[in-house]
């Protein structure tokens, strides 16, 4: 049995990037040893294990066949006879298909070093095309990469556009999708995605929506030039219902979308007036859920600074507003008070709290 540190982890120490995780192929072995030794099995389509001390991922070498559409439509053979440059072969692009050692020599038989010099994202073999989910994760690795001036290798594009044209992304789900698109938004240049998906021709099948699309263009490299928490990068940028739906965006987002396209507008048109304001946080629910202001005041700080637009009046009275909600209201005793009454004290309090806001701001 011999293991090999393999894939991003080297890619990445080659290009002075601290790695993240490290991922360990096993050669020679087989579930049993591996249970024996005190592993832990975790994978049930082909056998993934936890090590006993450190829980890195420890894979069987394996090769696949395609016997079906789709990422899943493969018959795995994980048995011992399995070497590592078949195992490497399979993979996606030279760059993730080197090895390392125990002795710390790297085994590259397919020229990912060289590749990782001359800043090429170039894939392995003629599997790339088995796998249409490997589009999605080029244009990922080439976000992630633009930054160290790699480009997508033009039989890579070729191959990137045979898999659009094939119909076979339609057989991938959402949460694959998902997995692709949020992991370039954790890249410096998530533009660079969608760059190589309108490239392969990706967009022009699935979201048409995207190509010459210059706002949603700036508005994606001005936000991402920001520290921008993920979750409200994506709920402002702009994307279609059709697109955020297709890409399977989880419900924490999806709320956050649903309320910024809600409140936005009706925040910077709002008028500065006792009871249109408490209207206004009453739909928003901010009373109950004071947390949701503080979101939409995020969200249209930066909306604002994207259009090169000041609203600091209004921000400041909804900021303190926030602040005044979530300090908790004194309304007083209401145990007496029948359920009109007490709705009546409510409101003329939250009245009494907007009008002292307002006159403190204007003053």
């Amino acid at each position: 049995m011999k293991i090999y540190l393999v894939g991003g982890a080297i890619r990445d120490k080659l290009l002075g990037i601290e790695p993240k995780e490290n991922d360990w192929v096993v050669v020679g072995s087989e579930p049993e040893e591996l249970l024996n030794l005190g592993y832990k099995q975790v994978g049930k389509q082909f056998p993934v294990f936890l090590h006993p001390k450190t829980s890195e991922e420890h894979a069987l070498a394996r090769v696949e066949k395609k016997i079906n559409e789709g990422h899943k439509g493969f018959q795995f053979d994980t048995s011992k006879t399995v070497t590592l440059e078949e195992d490497l072969q399979r993979r996606d692009l030279t760059v993730n298909a080197i090895a390392q050692g125990e002795d710390g020599e790297l085994i590259d038989p397919y020229n990912g070093v060289v590749d990782i010099e001359n800043r090429l994202l170039k894939h392995v073999s003629d599997a790339f095309l088995e796998d249409p989910l490997r589009v999605f994760r080029v244009a990922r690795f080439y976000s992630k990469l633009s930054e160290y001036n790699f480009k997508i290798h033009d039989s890579t594009y070729k191959m990137m556009v045979e898999i659009a044209n094939s119909g076979e992304i339609e057989t991938l789900s959402k949460e694959r999708l998902w997995g692709e698109l949020s992991e370039s938004f954790n890249s410096k240049n998530p533009w660079m995605f969608f760059e190589a998906l309108m490239k392969a021709n990706v967009a022009k099948n699935y979201f048409p929506e995207i190509i010459n699309n210059e706002i949603l263009k700036k508005k994606i490299i001005y936000f991402s030039s920001k520290n921008i928490e993920k979750d409200i990068f994506l709920s402002i940028v702009g994307f279609s219902i059709d697109f955020v739906e297709l890409f399977g965006f989880p419900k924490k987002i999806m709320d956050l979308y649903f309320m910024f396209n809600e409140f936005g507008t009706k925040f910077i048109s709002l008028e500065l007036n006792n009871k249109i304001i408490l209207d206004f946080l009453n739909s928003l629910d901010a009373f109950r859920r004071p947390d949701r202001l503080k979101i939409l005041l995020q969200q249209v700080k930066y909306f604002l600074d994207f259009n090169n637009k000041e609203e600091k009046k209004r921000l400041n009275v909804f900021t303190n507003l926030y602040i005044a909600i979530e300090d908790k209201i004194d309304y007083g005793k209401l145990n007496n008070l029948d359920v009109d009454e007490i709705k009546v004290n409510v409101e003329n309090i939250n009245l009494n709290l907007i009008k002292l806001i307002l006159d403190k701001e204007i003053e």
